[in-house]
């Protein structure tokens, strides 16, 4: 395979809500004051790469001092049951991304696209082919899980039903042919399809071929090394890499105090109930930096939104957050909404308009 290659064509993509982007899972063999303190600082550099989708943030020349502080953004912790040693430590996220915004660095919000993967393994020793899905549990699919949860990343296995069997066969994902397998995904109404060929060629020497399709890119890769688990890591890391470079908000703008001002029309808010709603929903986007209410008409509000980033990836949250739906024809006959993310912008100066669902 290529080492790496992409297509592009224009899509819109849905996405689902992360709700764990402020916990991280580090070993605590003793209890002393040191030892936990250690955790706290291991566990805030998981969160903080879940928040920034960033490795390199470390780098940052404050990261270091707000280490030093770790204590202070800790909410709760408790021991994982039974995980002998292995401790969840909670952190105020609110306070973390405030941290993160006023350093400049990246901020990836909890809406992220969803994918299905379609994941074959073969070790050397018995040859037997085994598919990951959602019903079976094995030590791949556990290490697997383990590096999702520490980037922020939640993949979906297939039933492999009789639908899927139908659809898909073993040979099509050992073979990874792209199109039948994503078209063997559209069931699960996920934007990306992933597929994973894991291959032990000989003792102690892995191959892991994989590929990310969508109907706006085409990945294809191909890894090697002598630890299974490290690959896994590794795939997982880079998938993140990928959609964090493309939907990570720049926070620049919070920095230099140049935040755009952006009204937006929701219909459909029939009560005080539905109003608080929308004003709790828009508040909790990354995106957002305030929300307030400048109109009331039946039963359509306006707000004014202070936005740490573009109108257009604020439209693409609304899209992809399955709570909104855009108006895609507006009151001037411009079709704006569909002309987002074909180099276009949004003119901050039209109310854009949304339907409460």
């Amino acid at each position: 395979m290529p080492d790496d290659w992409f297509v592009f064509v224009q899509s819109q993509l849905s996405a689902g809500t992360i709700d764990e982007l402020n916990k991280a899972v580090v070993p605590l063999i003793s209890q002393d004051s040191r030892s936990q303190q250690n955790a706290y600082r291991t566990a805030l550099h998981q969160v903080l790469i879940k928040l920034t989708g960033d490795q390199s943030f470390s780098q940052h020349p404050e990261y270091e001092k707000l280490l030093g502080n770790a204590i202070k953004f800790v909410t709760s912790t408790e021991f994982v049951e039974n995980q002998a040693n292995q401790l969840l430590v909670i952190f105020n996220q609110e306070l973390l991304e405030r941290w993160i915004k006023r350093n400049g660095l990246p901020l990836w919000g909890a809406q992220r696209p969803e994918a299905l993967l379609w994941f074959i393994e073969q070790s050397y020793a018995s040859k037997e082919r085994i598919i990951l899905t959602d019903s079976i549990e094995t030590d791949t699919k556990e290490i697997l899980n383990q590096h999702l949860f520490n980037r922020g990343i939640r993949l979906d296995l297939p039933l492999m039903d009789i639908i899927d069997i139908n659809l898909v066969s073993e040979i099509d994902i050992w073979g990874q042919f792209v199109d039948t397998l994503h078209e063997g995904a559209i069931r699960y109404n996920t934007p990306y399809t992933i597929g994973v060929r894991l291959v032990e060629t000989r003792p102690n020497s892995w191959v892991l071929d994989y590929f990310v399709k969508s109907d706006a890119a085409l990945r294809l890769q191909q890894l090697t090394g002598s630890d299974k688990a490290q690959l896994i890591q590794q795939f997982v890391n880079e998938y993140a890499q990928f959609q964090a470079e493309k939907y990570a908000l720049d926070t620049t703008r919070f920095v230099d105090n140049t935040q755009i001002q952006l009204e937006i029309n929701i219909s459909g808010v029939n009560d005080i109930i539905v109003l608080s709603e929308i004003e709790n929903y828009l508040t909790s986007l990354s995106i957002v930096e305030k929300v307030e209410l400048t109109g009331q008409s039946t039963d359509t509000s306006t707000f004014n939104i202070k936005l740490i980033g573009t109108p257009e990836q604020l439209h693409q949250i609304l899209s992809n957050g399955n709570k909104l739906v855009a108006h895609t024809t507006l009151d001037n006959g411009m079709d704006n909404f569909n002309r987002i993310g074909n180099d276009s912008h949004l003119d901050t100066s039209i109310k854009y308009s949304y339907v409460w669902r």
